[in-house]
């Protein structure tokens, strides 16, 4: 009977041994997480002879918008739209177009953030812009260094530059969302 204890005792002990070695061995780490934020689909690309059409129908839609929170509201649809069109021109290996496609992307962001702080000393309420526009700049650097590893080396010094905007975008955009 003794010897019937003794072995229960023998297996829980390894069992448990077992388990302490098991929550204590390191595991890989998770990638990070996508950012849940949507992009518009681009539509017609710079590479279309229809796109110049494009470009004056955005400008039109622009200078209509009647306050700056719809400009800004706007102007982060452009941004992301020409994040789309730049990914698909670089996908479509037209490395140089889409390069100069994601910069005018990011410097659509940077301008939507320019008439979100004005529409906020207007007094309107910009606390989901904000909000949208930081997650919007997250899914941005998350797409534009997606889009770095298809890329050549000179390319890829470009894209650097270019990934600087929505980085310096997003710290900008929780400032204004918090209040700071």
């Amino acid at each position: 009977m003794i010897f019937v204890v003794l072995i229960f005792a023998w297996g829980i002990l390894f069992v448990s041994f077992g388990k302490i070695l098991a929550s204590t061995t390191p595991t890989a780490s998770p990638t990070p997480a996508a950012v849940d934020y949507f992009l518009a689909y681009p539509g017609i690309l710079p590479d279309n002879f229809l796109y110049p059409l494009k470009m004056v129908r955005d400008r039109i839609w622009l200078f209509l918008a009647p306050d700056p929170l719809q400009k800004a509201q706007t102007l982060l649809l452009f941004a992301d739209k020409r994040l789309g069109a730049g990914k698909a021109l670089v996908e479509k290996e037209k490395e140089d177009l889409g390069i100069t496609t994601l910069s005018k992307a990011e410097k659509y962001l940077e301008k939507a953030l320019t008439q979100g702080k004005i529409a906020k000393q207007k007094g309107e309420d910009t606390t989901a812009f904000f909000n949208t526009l930081e997650k919007a700049s997250q899914k941005h650097q998350e797409v534009l260094e997606e889009i770095k590893e298809k890329l050549s080396e000179e390319g890829k010094k470009e894209l650097e530059e270019v990934i600087k905007y929505p980085k310096r975008i997003y710290k900008e955009a929780q400032k204004e969302f918090l209040g700071f």
